[in-house]
């Protein structure tokens, strides 16, 4: 069972101790360990087992359970947190990455266009996966399989996509074969991205108004990519429904770290 990472658990005890008033010595008689391990534990030098930290919250009257949960918040806070602000820096590569698409075909591109569009690739995959990841959380938190499991199957999709642009590009591919298996692979993640857009939906009872919008954007952006001619109609409704997904990510962070 995950609890509080050193320092921060060792300062929660010596609070708890000083709340009491019980010095370490009268500590080490209610739970029957050393003074030394004591003493390290609360200058964060060790990490206790999960059996030893009970019985020295037990004998401080603090339920375990609580350290858990606390332990709990502050990781989700933290991927959270993460998750909006890479969500951010994803939405602004991702614009910048419809220009670098869009002039790969280009016969007089300097040398290094394909170390600039590989790493703008690279960095657009990985902001998205810590971008989902916060979805991912978010189905944690409120019990929703759907979320999660379409969180991961989005991360899943983006990874062949954005692997597959940069395959191509040090291969022969023609922009017609290109721009065609793009479109097939639209077709092909569009339920994927439904399905997504849908478990947003269902939670607009937890998340607000604003997962019921994005979760509809997603739902049209699917469509979109259903019927492969309006493929790029499709690209420009996510764009809407990127920023209401970071807004949402940011709010869920906001409520949490203020609790």
């Amino acid at each position: 069972m995950a609890t509080l990472k050193q320092p921060q658990l060792g300062q929660t005890i010596v609070s708890l101790r000083q709340e009491k008033n019980v010095t370490q010595e009268e500590l080490v008689e209610r739970c029957n360990v050393s003074v030394r391990t004591i003493q390290r534990i609360e200058a964060g030098e060790v990490t206790p087992r999960d059996s030893t930290l009970r019985i020295i919250l037990e004998s401080l009257d603090y339920d375990f359970n609580r350290i858990y949960n606390k332990a709990h918040v502050k990781k989700s806070v933290d991927t959270l947190k993460l998750a909006w602000i890479l969500g951010i820096v994803y939405f602004m590569t991702g614009i910048a990455e419809a220009f670098l698409d869009f002039y790969r075909f280009e016969t007089d591109l300097p040398i290094y266009y394909s170390w600039i569009y590989t790493s703008a690739k690279l960095i657009i995959l990985a902001t998205y996966i810590f971008f989902m990841l916060g979805f991912v959380e978010i189905g944690k938190l409120h019990k929703s399989s759907w979320l999660k499991i379409s969180s991961f199957l989005m991360i899943g999709s983006m990874s062949i996509m954005e692997l597959y642009d940069i395959i191509t590009l040090f291969s022969k591919f023609s922009e017609e074969e290109f721009f065609l298996i793009k479109g097939i692979e639209g077709v092909a993640f569009a339920g994927i991205d439904m399905a997504f857009g849908i478990s947003l939906f269902k939670l607009a009872k937890e998340l607000g108004d604003l997962a019921k919008v994005a979760g509809l954007l997603e739902i049209g952006a699917g469509l979109c990519f259903l019927t492969f001619i309006l493929g790029f109609v499709g690209l420009f409704i996510l764009l809407p429904a990127i920023v209401l997904q970071i807004i949402i990510i940011y709010k869920v962070y906001d409520k949490l770290a203020s609790e």
